[in-house]
Protein backbone atom coordinates (compact mmCIF):
# COMPACT_ATOMS: atom_id res chain seq x y z
CA UNK A 1 0.00 0.00 0.00
CA UNK A 2 1.56 3.42 -1.27
CA UNK A 3 0.78 6.63 -1.88
CA UNK A 4 3.04 7.19 -5.13
CA UNK A 5 3.68 9.88 -7.74
CA UNK A 6 3.51 9.31 -11.19
CA UNK A 7 5.08 11.29 -14.17
CA UNK A 8 5.05 10.20 -17.63
CA UNK A 9 6.96 12.55 -19.56
CA UNK A 10 8.10 10.60 -22.58
CA UNK A 11 6.42 12.16 -25.40
CA UNK A 12 5.31 15.08 -26.31
CA UNK A 13 3.01 15.77 -23.55
CA UNK A 14 3.62 15.28 -19.98
CA UNK A 15 0.92 13.49 -17.11
CA UNK A 16 0.85 13.63 -13.58
CA UNK A 17 -1.37 11.18 -11.38
CA UNK A 18 -1.17 10.52 -7.63
CA UNK A 19 -2.23 7.35 -6.75
CA UNK A 20 -2.95 5.16 -3.52
CA UNK A 21 -2.89 1.17 -3.59
CA UNK A 22 -2.87 1.70 -7.53
CA UNK A 23 -6.25 3.83 -7.68
CA UNK A 24 -5.93 7.28 -8.73
CA UNK A 25 -6.74 10.30 -6.60
CA UNK A 26 -5.63 13.22 -8.90
CA UNK A 27 -4.45 13.68 -12.16
CA UNK A 28 -3.33 16.49 -14.50
CA UNK A 29 -1.88 17.25 -18.26
CA UNK A 30 -0.08 20.07 -19.55
CA UNK A 31 -1.38 22.26 -21.77
CA UNK A 32 1.42 22.08 -24.71
CA UNK A 33 3.79 19.81 -26.49
CA UNK A 34 6.97 19.41 -25.31
CA UNK A 35 7.30 22.31 -22.61
CA UNK A 36 7.54 19.70 -19.93
CA UNK A 37 11.14 21.63 -18.54
CA UNK A 38 8.53 24.82 -17.97
CA UNK A 39 5.47 22.82 -16.97
CA UNK A 40 6.45 20.27 -14.72
CA UNK A 41 6.90 21.26 -11.43
CA UNK A 42 4.05 23.13 -11.76
CA UNK A 43 2.02 20.24 -12.82
CA UNK A 44 3.46 18.38 -9.58
CA UNK A 45 2.03 21.22 -7.54
CA UNK A 46 -0.93 21.47 -8.80
CA UNK A 47 -1.95 18.11 -8.70
CA UNK A 48 -1.02 17.71 -5.13
CA UNK A 49 -3.13 20.77 -4.35
CA UNK A 50 -6.19 19.29 -5.84
CA UNK A 51 -5.95 16.59 -3.82
CA UNK A 52 -5.15 17.89 -1.24
CA UNK A 53 -2.17 16.25 -0.60
CA UNK A 54 1.67 17.54 0.45
CA UNK A 55 5.05 16.13 -0.73
CA UNK A 56 5.61 15.14 2.46
CA UNK A 57 2.50 12.77 2.40
CA UNK A 58 4.23 10.81 -0.65
CA UNK A 59 5.41 7.10 0.02
CA UNK A 60 7.48 6.83 -3.64
CA UNK A 61 7.92 8.67 -6.68
CA UNK A 62 7.32 6.83 -10.45
CA UNK A 63 8.41 7.96 -13.59
CA UNK A 64 8.33 6.63 -17.11
CA UNK A 65 11.70 5.72 -18.08
CA UNK A 66 12.01 5.15 -21.93
CA UNK A 67 12.10 4.45 -24.67
CA UNK A 68 11.08 8.19 -26.04
CA UNK A 69 11.74 11.67 -26.83
CA UNK A 70 15.37 12.14 -25.26
CA UNK A 71 14.60 15.96 -24.21
CA UNK A 72 11.07 14.89 -22.36
CA UNK A 73 12.56 11.92 -20.82
CA UNK A 74 15.78 13.92 -19.03
CA UNK A 75 13.72 16.73 -18.31
CA UNK A 76 11.41 14.06 -16.19
CA UNK A 77 13.84 11.76 -14.88
CA UNK A 78 15.89 14.94 -13.76
CA UNK A 79 12.66 15.95 -11.41
CA UNK A 80 11.91 12.88 -10.26
CA UNK A 81 15.43 11.84 -9.34
CA UNK A 82 15.61 15.74 -7.75
CA UNK A 83 12.47 14.85 -5.96
CA UNK A 84 13.00 11.44 -4.45
CA UNK A 85 16.49 12.30 -3.61
CA UNK A 86 15.13 15.70 -1.57
CA UNK A 87 12.51 13.66 0.25
CA UNK A 88 14.28 10.40 0.75
CA UNK A 89 11.28 8.81 -1.34
CA UNK A 90 12.34 5.29 -3.59
CA UNK A 91 12.61 6.03 -7.24
CA UNK A 92 10.36 3.35 -9.21
CA UNK A 93 11.32 3.52 -12.77
CA UNK A 94 8.57 2.39 -14.87
CA UNK A 95 9.05 1.17 -19.02
CA UNK A 96 6.82 3.79 -21.03
CA UNK A 97 6.16 1.25 -23.97
CA UNK A 98 4.85 -0.73 -20.45
CA UNK A 99 2.63 2.05 -19.71
CA UNK A 100 1.01 2.44 -23.26
CA UNK A 101 0.15 -1.61 -23.11
CA UNK A 102 -1.09 -1.10 -20.18
CA UNK A 103 -3.40 1.86 -21.23
CA UNK A 104 -4.35 -0.52 -24.50
CA UNK A 105 -5.66 -3.51 -22.32
CA UNK A 106 -7.69 -1.61 -20.24
CA UNK A 107 -9.65 0.16 -22.84
CA UNK A 108 -9.84 -2.98 -25.75
CA UNK A 109 -10.87 -6.07 -24.30
CA UNK A 110 -8.38 -9.03 -24.47
CA UNK A 111 -9.08 -12.37 -26.05
CA UNK A 112 -6.90 -15.08 -26.28
CA UNK A 113 -5.81 -14.13 -30.35
CA UNK A 114 -5.23 -10.01 -29.24
CA UNK A 115 -1.51 -8.69 -28.90
CA UNK A 116 -0.96 -5.77 -27.58
CA UNK A 117 1.98 -3.45 -29.59
CA UNK A 118 2.58 -0.12 -28.44
CA UNK A 119 4.37 2.13 -30.46
CA UNK A 120 6.34 5.71 -29.93
CA UNK A 121 7.39 7.70 -32.30
CA UNK A 122 11.45 7.98 -33.27
CA UNK A 123 10.62 10.01 -36.24
CA UNK A 124 9.88 9.42 -39.86
CA UNK A 125 8.86 5.60 -40.38
CA UNK A 126 10.21 4.33 -37.30
CA UNK A 127 8.92 3.78 -33.62
CA UNK A 128 10.16 2.20 -30.35
CA UNK A 129 7.75 -0.95 -29.91
CA UNK A 130 7.51 -4.28 -27.81
CA UNK A 131 4.77 -6.58 -27.94
CA UNK A 132 2.79 -7.93 -24.72
CA UNK A 133 0.16 -10.41 -24.10
CA UNK A 134 -3.21 -9.67 -22.44
CA UNK A 135 -1.74 -9.68 -18.77
CA UNK A 136 0.94 -7.41 -19.82
CA UNK A 137 3.40 -10.12 -19.90
CA UNK A 138 6.10 -8.37 -22.32
CA UNK A 139 6.52 -11.31 -25.50
CA UNK A 140 8.68 -9.36 -27.74
CA UNK A 141 11.34 -6.63 -25.83
CA UNK A 142 11.19 -3.21 -27.04
CA UNK A 143 13.21 -2.38 -29.91
CA UNK A 144 13.26 0.30 -32.40
CA UNK A 145 11.74 -0.68 -35.74
CA UNK A 146 11.08 0.96 -39.23
CA UNK A 147 7.71 0.59 -40.31
CA UNK A 148 6.98 -1.29 -44.16
CA UNK A 149 3.91 -3.20 -45.17
CA UNK A 150 5.12 -6.25 -44.18
CA UNK A 151 5.81 -5.07 -40.31
CA UNK A 152 4.11 -7.91 -38.06
CA UNK A 153 2.96 -9.86 -40.95
CA UNK A 154 4.00 -13.07 -39.17
CA UNK A 155 0.95 -12.08 -36.39
CA UNK A 156 -1.36 -11.11 -39.14
CA UNK A 157 -0.82 -15.12 -40.77
CA UNK A 158 -1.29 -16.82 -37.64
CA UNK A 159 -4.74 -14.67 -37.61
CA UNK A 160 -3.60 -13.26 -34.54
CA UNK A 161 -5.08 -9.55 -33.60
CA UNK A 162 -2.45 -6.88 -32.73
CA UNK A 163 -3.88 -3.32 -31.13
CA UNK A 164 -1.37 -0.89 -32.13
CA UNK A 165 -1.42 1.71 -29.51
CA UNK A 166 0.36 5.16 -28.81
CA UNK A 167 1.71 8.10 -30.78
CA UNK A 168 3.92 5.71 -33.28
CA UNK A 169 0.73 3.79 -34.44
CA UNK A 170 -0.78 6.42 -36.98
CA UNK A 171 1.77 6.12 -39.08
CA UNK A 172 1.65 2.36 -39.55
CA UNK A 173 -2.31 2.82 -39.79
CA UNK A 174 -1.74 4.35 -43.11
CA UNK A 175 0.05 1.57 -44.59
CA UNK A 176 -1.24 -1.66 -43.04
CA UNK A 177 -4.18 -3.43 -44.75
CA UNK A 178 -3.95 -6.37 -42.73
CA UNK A 179 -7.67 -6.92 -41.13
CA UNK A 180 -6.15 -7.80 -37.74
CA UNK A 181 -4.25 -4.79 -36.95
CA UNK A 182 -6.41 -2.36 -34.63
CA UNK A 183 -5.31 1.07 -33.99
CA UNK A 184 -6.15 2.65 -30.59
CA UNK A 185 -6.44 5.95 -29.53
CA UNK A 186 -4.76 5.50 -26.37
CA UNK A 187 -1.48 7.72 -25.95
CA UNK A 188 1.26 8.00 -23.17
CA UNK A 189 -0.30 8.87 -20.51
CA UNK A 190 0.07 8.63 -16.34
CA UNK A 191 -3.66 7.32 -15.91
CA UNK A 192 -2.17 4.01 -16.92
CA UNK A 193 0.60 4.12 -14.72
CA UNK A 194 -0.78 3.53 -10.72
CA UNK A 195 -1.19 -0.50 -11.07
CA UNK A 196 2.60 -0.71 -12.71
CA UNK A 197 3.73 1.85 -9.89
CA UNK A 198 2.30 -0.20 -6.94
CA UNK A 199 3.48 -3.28 -8.32
CA UNK A 200 6.65 -2.02 -8.73
CA UNK A 201 6.90 -0.75 -5.16
CA UNK A 202 5.21 -3.99 -3.66
CA UNK A 203 8.01 -5.63 -5.35
CA UNK A 204 10.75 -3.08 -3.90
CA UNK A 205 11.62 -2.33 -7.55
CA UNK A 206 13.60 0.73 -6.75
CA UNK A 207 15.83 2.51 -8.64
CA UNK A 208 19.70 3.68 -7.46
CA UNK A 209 19.03 7.50 -7.82
CA UNK A 210 22.63 8.12 -8.28
CA UNK A 211 22.97 6.44 -11.34
CA UNK A 212 19.77 5.89 -13.31
CA UNK A 213 19.28 6.73 -16.75
CA UNK A 214 17.03 7.28 -19.08
CA UNK A 215 16.32 4.28 -21.31
CA UNK A 216 17.11 5.92 -24.92
CA UNK A 217 17.35 2.33 -26.58
CA UNK A 218 19.18 4.37 -29.41
CA UNK A 219 21.68 6.97 -28.67
CA UNK A 220 21.05 10.24 -29.91
CA UNK A 221 21.33 11.92 -33.34
CA UNK A 222 23.95 14.63 -32.74
CA UNK A 223 25.08 16.80 -35.69
CA UNK A 224 28.12 19.32 -35.90
CA UNK A 225 26.71 22.46 -37.00
CA UNK A 226 28.32 23.47 -40.62
CA UNK A 227 29.09 27.19 -39.45
CA UNK A 228 31.92 27.73 -36.88
CA UNK A 229 31.38 30.32 -34.74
Amino acid sequence: MALVLCMETATERCSIVVASEGNIIEKIYSSGDFDHTAQLTLLIEKCLRLGNLQLSDLDAIAISIGPGSYTSLRAGLSTAKGLSYGLDLPLLPIDSLSIIAAGAIQEHSPTKATLYVPMIDARRMEVYTAIYSPTGETLEMANAAILTPDSFCTYFEQEISLVFAGNGAPKFSLIASSPFAIFSSVRSDATYMPALAEKAYQQKAFADVAYIEPFYLKPPNITVPKKQI
